[in-house]
């Protein structure tokens, strides 16, 4: 249950005394969220969240803006605002992981800047976990996330999924909240993006929207990213992630395309050795071993190599 999975991090942290009225803390503990399924078809309890009471997360410096590392994307955007909503979708189905891996590392950068005991949400779509695997701590802790200060919901749904993570940026008490709905589903329209927009603008909480299973759909972010994989710099050994990140859409400064490098012992990003600059989606591709060969019904097929495509006629 998120209120009291908040409310025994709170205590466990010595924390519960920064609430204005002690009642507060103990009304944490009421909500089921964890599994979202029981709660369909009937309203949704009185949040405590809502009414102001509960504690800020935010415990750093009050900026608008987190620095992402890298000099040219912050030029460019200002860093990444607080207080918003940012839309991050990969470029194409084999980047799933690494729009993850980003959207992740905005997130750990983030939590860095509220502060140490500062907490973070992960809601969660059920089939997001079952297609992409569930959260793993040494991997999360490559991105500057403490697992031991992560709230993950599993919801049925997009519906559910909408309905969490409205409650968790109005809770004031995340200082990052990642949105993971899974495939198209027609209520992730324009106007679910702007109540998640506003309810961030309220709170000054900052919403990640993860796209992982899913095409690009309207939004009213602040920014939009799509994310893919790019080389490491490792040679012979393992490297820090890189990600070929483009801003297709900025309401603040400009758009552009960069080569961002994940600086796992700086927790911070960075222009990879060699050029930050990505030349564009064609220069990301990655070549195939071999041509690839498609054949209709009607006519005969080309071998193409040592291989051989068949035509399928339905007799």
């Amino acid at each position: 249950m998120l209120r009291r999975q908040v409310a025994q991090l709170e205590r466990a942290r010595g924390r519960s005394e920064g609430f204005a009225d002690p009642a507060a803390a103990e009304e944490l503990a009421g909500v089921p969220v964890h599994d979202m399924a029981p709660t369909v078809g009937r309203a949704a309890p009185m949040s405590v969240f809502r009414s102001g009471r509960a504690a800020n997360a935010w415990a750093g410096p009050e900026t608008t803006a987190v620095a992402f590392g890298h000099p040219e994307v912050d030029a460019a955007t200002g860093g990444l605002k607080r207080g918003a909503l940012h839309d991050v979708s990969p470029a194409g189905a084999p980047d799933m992981a690494a729009a993850t891996g980003f959207a992740l590392a905005c997130a750990g950068r983030l939590l860095a800047a509220a502060g140490r005991d500062s907490l973070w949400l992960w809601v969660r779509a059920e089939m997001a976990g079952r297609e992409a695997g569930e959260p793993y701590g040494p991997g999360l802790a490559a991105f500057g996330l403490d697992p031991s200060r992560l709230i993950a919901v599993t919801a049925s749904d997009t519906a559910d999924v909408l309905r969490a993570a409205e409650e968790g940026l109005a809770a004031r008490a995340f200082a990052a909240v990642v949105i993971e709905p899974f495939g198209d589903d027609r209520r992730l329209d324009l106007t679910a993006c702007r109540r998640l927009s506003l309810i961030a603008d309220g709170g000054r909480s900052t919403g990640i929207l993860l796209r992982t299973g899913g095409a690009p759909g309207p939004t009213s972010a602040v920014t939009r990213w799509r994310v893919a994989a790019a080389p490491s710099g490792g040679g012979a050994h393992p490297g820090n992630p890189v990600f070929a990140a483009d801003l297709a859409r900025n309401r603040l400064g400009q758009v552009g395309m960069w080569m961002m490098e994940w600086r796992t012992d700086e927790q911070s990003f960075r222009a990879p050795r060699g050029g930050s600059q990505a030349e564009g989606p064609a220069s990301l591709a990655i070549p195939l071993s071999g041509r690839l060969a498609a054949a209709s019904g009607d006519r005969s097929p080309r071998p193409t190599g040592s291989a051989t495509v068949v035509s399928f006629r339905n007799r």
